[in-house]
């Protein structure tokens, strides 16, 4: 049997086809999938299925039924890996049912009806559903414990049932097909809304198809019925949160709250005006809307290509932007040819499909991109927004699916040609998955998160409560403790940690709930004998609220004027209420609306000692403590409140930490890729590090001497070594975790000081090289490389005259191939280090060539002389510098000044 007669045979039915891209993608999906919790909403999802919470709104109930289910029957020990699982089978699914829906509106082509698809043509359409399932936003959402793959499902699903329905019009029971279809919807939007876009298309296509169906009373009765069974789901919501989980967003007890958790009330409302880019850029409807779909069309250029999501070389660059176009040219020409050939499959999909795109970009109204290079364009949203458009990029493949069908049949008749557009069609598939392979779809090892979330909780001691910022150092802590059970908050026996999220704590459910966890605060109290209480009386003998008065005071009192004529919100008023109630201070009106400065120097005074410790995570923005400035303690990555501190760190606690609990395993894998969250992280982790080993190294040797650090000369004593030493493994992590080169040049240059008063550079060269193995690093090391072997040159006294020619060729070679790299803002360096060098061996002659050189280039002279004269505050070298540039530059007015000050006007 030919192999085109055999595959033939196999794809006809459509089941292999369908298995083929399943296999592919699950496999993938699989090999890459999240081994545990990600960042963002993946840890309150999974925490929510785990212990039948209620997750933020609009509450996603099926999903989190469904999770649960995940949770229960798969056998994986972590049980985020489980959950992981509902998008990697969702988006497999949806690739494959791409691949039937294909093959459906194939055969409703004119020259199609009443004979086979050819073999070939059912490859093509598996390669454009692989291709579909491979682009970086579909991926990237197939790996994590999110809505948007399970809901890609229902949209596909729903788009191959609507096309069965239609193929077989007028079979007995075929209607139940729409029924199907109608509560497959309804569950969906359970998950999430994004389903409910193929209700427009599906309309017109049954009224193209058979509008007397819509006429039907048993059809109408059905659906109305299907369609309260399907969104019944969300009284799980009611349920759950009348039996108070630990996790209860917006506590929807009421028919009321559940209304206004559907309705995501808590987000505002989304108008369509404004637009969200002209609030602060002045900018009117069209160019503001512009700007938004300019946003899009950047998310679309990262699906099948790396360049512009990641940084590559001018080559990749180029070609990135030519693949790119070729698909988006492809895919244009797929939509015009699927109007040409069957319109009413097209007005379904189309419709579909615009909803999906442009449709979304209207809808949403989102901010600008937190990576707009632009830095006028404000406010910019917290986290890339791709994903929201991923189904959207999926089913773009179906139209470039079209255009290689056409060149197929109808462009190429020669066999030779078609198989040429077969594989042509296998490259467009698995572009995508070259391309993205090593981005951030993949997961595999990627532990950061769990890790993360660990560290932040084992900084605070027990019995303490933890401010946080917002979803990154909440919702994976959240998962820690309901999954893994890692230091759950335990008001009666004083244990654990309650993690309190300050943008949560305006909502009043959530006070309420932290109240119910045993955090001490008190609404009734101060709040008796006033106008407020007068209002709740009124309010109770109306009949308006039955609630208890606390409970009214939570609900209703959103801010309170201080004494300063200020406003204080919600969340401040609860954090006020806990330090005082904390103390065993009833809490008083007046106590809790005096200024800021008054209630600070009133109630957190020396002896301050709060039945409950105090905490506030690093990722607090300053805004929010800065009331509370001289008395908040560094203790790892979190700051305790005191009464009175000494220093600003606890110094001896977080190096306990460092050697005993906390974990960096994960943020040092070099094999995990790094995200845009997972970089903020290393950035809390880099500053916590930095901080500690400076200011222990402080404790030996002051700032200003270590800028000068070959002139400080002294014997160290046994303990100044070891907190050197602390200090040094400090930073050393900290280096590994720094994606930054500026950063990275700050804490290298601490470290080369520490060594230097260890007189062990030898030991830091060591430490260098294995950095330079561990990935390409910044050139901003080799540099480093350089001038720790000056410093060996130096100190040591045991080095040959022989030697030490040898020594410095290496590092003058070091310093000249950082000066070659292509990196202009790298090259001063080099620069410098020829001159360090220079100046150490007395290279007169060098030091006036390199000089003579440097005042050719201007931006590398001033970041020389800016390093003498600003940073190290050598007034000799700078002199000699200015008075070079000056033979030079003669008329250059400033500099002739700088150097007459200089040199007290002797300059000449």
């Amino acid at each position: 049997m030919k192999i085109g007669e055999f595959l033939f045979e196999k794809f006809k039915n459509g089941i292999l086809g369908f298995f083929i891209v399943f296999f592919i993608l699950f496999s993938v999906y699989l090999y890459t999938i999240a081994p545990t919790v990600s960042f963002w909403d993946c840890g309150e999802f999974i925490a929510c299925a785990h212990i039948l919470g209620v997750p933020h709104p609009p509450g996603t109930p099926f999903y989190v039924l469904i999770g649960r289910i995940f949770d229960i029957i798969l056998p994986f020990k972590e049980v985020a890996k489980r959950i992981n699982i509902i998008s990697a089978l969702s988006t497999a699914c949806a690739g494959g049912f791409l691949y039937l829906v294909i093959i459906k509106v194939l055969k409703r082509f004119k020259e199609n009806k009443g004979k086979e698809i050819s073999s070939f043509v059912h490859l093509i359409a598996i390669f454009s559903s692989i291709g579909a399932g491979f682009c970086f936003s579909v991926w990237d959402s197939a790996v994590e414990a999110e809505v948007y793959a399970p809901s890609l499902f229902c949209l596909v699903l729903g788009l191959w049932i609507i096309l069965s329905w239609e193929k077989n019009i007028g079979e007995k029971g075929n209607d139940n097909l729409l029924l199907i279809l109608l509560y497959l919807l309804a569950l969906s939007f359970g998950i999430h809304m994004m389903p409910l876009l193929l209700l427009p298309g599906v309309f017109l296509f049954i009224i193209l198809s058979n509008w007397k169906v819509l006429k039907n009373p048993k059809i109408i009765i059905w659906t109305i019925f299907l369609i309260l069974i399907g969104v019944s789901t969300y009284f799980y919501l009611m349920i759950r949160a009348r039996a108070n989980p630990p996790i209860n967003e917006n506590a929807p007890k009421t028919f009321a709250k559940l209304w206004s958790v559907i309705r995501r009330e808590q987000y505002g409302k989304m108008n369509l005006y404004p637009r969200h880019t002209s609030l602060a850029t002045g900018l009117s409807f069209f160019p503001a809307l512009f700007e938004q779909f300019k946003v899009f069309f950047k998310y679309f250029s990262w699906q099948f290509f790396p360049y512009p999501r990641e940084n590559v070389g001018h080559l990749l660059q180029y070609v990135s932007i030519i693949g790119t176009s070729l698909y988006v040219l492809m895919g244009l020409w797929g939509i015009i040819l699927h109007f040409k050939f069957d319109k009413k499959s097209f007005w379904l999909l189309f419709i579909l499909y615009i909803l999906l795109t442009a449709g979304l970009v209207v809808y949403l109204n989102h901010e600008f991109s937190p990576s707009d290079p632009n830095p006028t364009h404000q406010p910019r949203e917290p986290r890339e927004r791709d994903y929201f458009w991923g189904a959207g990029f999926f089913l773009f493949m179906f139209y470039v699916f079209i255009s290689f069908y056409y060149l197929y049949e109808r462009f190429f008749k020669k066999k030779n040609f078609r198989y040429y557009v077969v594989g042509l069609s296998f490259i467009f598939g698995f572009i995508p998955f070259v391309s993205n392979i090593k981005s951030h779809v993949n997961r595999r090892g990627n532990w950061i998160a769990d890790e993360y979330a660990y560290n932040l909780l084992s900084c605070p001691e027990e019995n303490s409560i933890l401010f946080t910022n917002g979803d990154n150092d909440t919702f994976p802590l959240w998962f820690l403790q309901e999954v893994k059970g890692y230091r759950k908050f335990d008001a009666k026996r004083k244990k654990g940690v309650r993690v309190a999220c300050l943008p949560l704590m305006n909502g009043e459910s959530y006070i309420k709930q932290m109240k119910l966890d045993g955090i001490p605060m008190d609404f009734d109290s101060p709040f008796r004998g006033t106008g407020i209480e007068a209002t709740y009386l009124r309010e109770r003998k109306s009949g308006k609220t039955n609630l208890e008065f606390e409970d009214w005071v939570i609900d209703n009192v959103g801010y309170l004027p201080t004494k300063d004529n200020k406003l204080i919100f919600r969340k401040e008023i609860v954090i006020r209420n806990i330090i005082l109630s904390s103390q065993g201070i009833k809490p008083t009106y007046e106590a809790l609306t005096l200024p800021v400065d008054s209630f600070v120097k009133r109630y957190i005074k020396e002896d301050f000692n709060p039945s409950i410790n105090i905490y506030y995570s690093v990722t607090v923005a300053f805004s929010e403590t800065k009331w509370l400035e001289g008395h908040l303690l560094l203790e790892g990555f979190a700051f305790k409140l005191v009464g009175k501190r000494e220093k600003n760190m606890n110094i001896p606690y977080f190096i306990d930490l460092f050697k005993n609990k906390l974990r960096f395993e994960a943020a040092k894998n070099p094999n995990v890729y790094v995200g845009e969250a997972d970089e903020s992280v290393f950035h809390n982790y880099v500053y916590v590090l930095y901080n500690f080993g400076a200011e222990l190294r402080r404790e030996v040797l002051p700032d200003h001497k270590l800028l000068n650090i070959r002139e400080y000369r002294r014997n160290l004593e046994e303990e100044e070594k070891q907190k050197l030493r602390n200090s040094a493994n400090l930073l050393k992590t900290s280096i590994i975790l720094a994606k930054d080169s500026v950063l990275l040049s700050i804490v290298l240059n601490e470290l080369r000081g520490e060594y230097f008063l260890l007189r062990e550079p030898d030991s830091l060269l060591v430490f260098i090289e294995e950095i330079l193995k561990r990935r390409d690093y910044f050139p901003v090391v080799s540099f480093f490389k350089g001038i720790v072997l000056l410093d060996k040159l130096v100190i040591s006294e045991n080095l040959n005259q022989e030697q030490r020619n040898k020594l410095e060729e290496k590092i003058e070679k070091i310093f000249e191939e950082v000066i070659r790299v292509v990196d202009e803002k790298e090259k001063a360096n080099g620069y410098i280090g020829l001159f360090e060098l220079y100046k150490e061996i007395n290279a007169t002659q060098k030091m006036e060539l390199l000089v003579k050189e440097l005042v050719l280039y201007p931006e590398f002279f001033y970041s020389v002389f800016a390093y003498y004269y600003n940073l190290k505050r050598d007034k000799e070298t700078s002199i000699y510098l200015l008075k070079n540039w000056l033979e030079v530059n003669k008329y250059d007015k400033k500099a002739e000044n700088l150097l007459n000050s200089l040199t007290g006007g002797l300059s000449k």
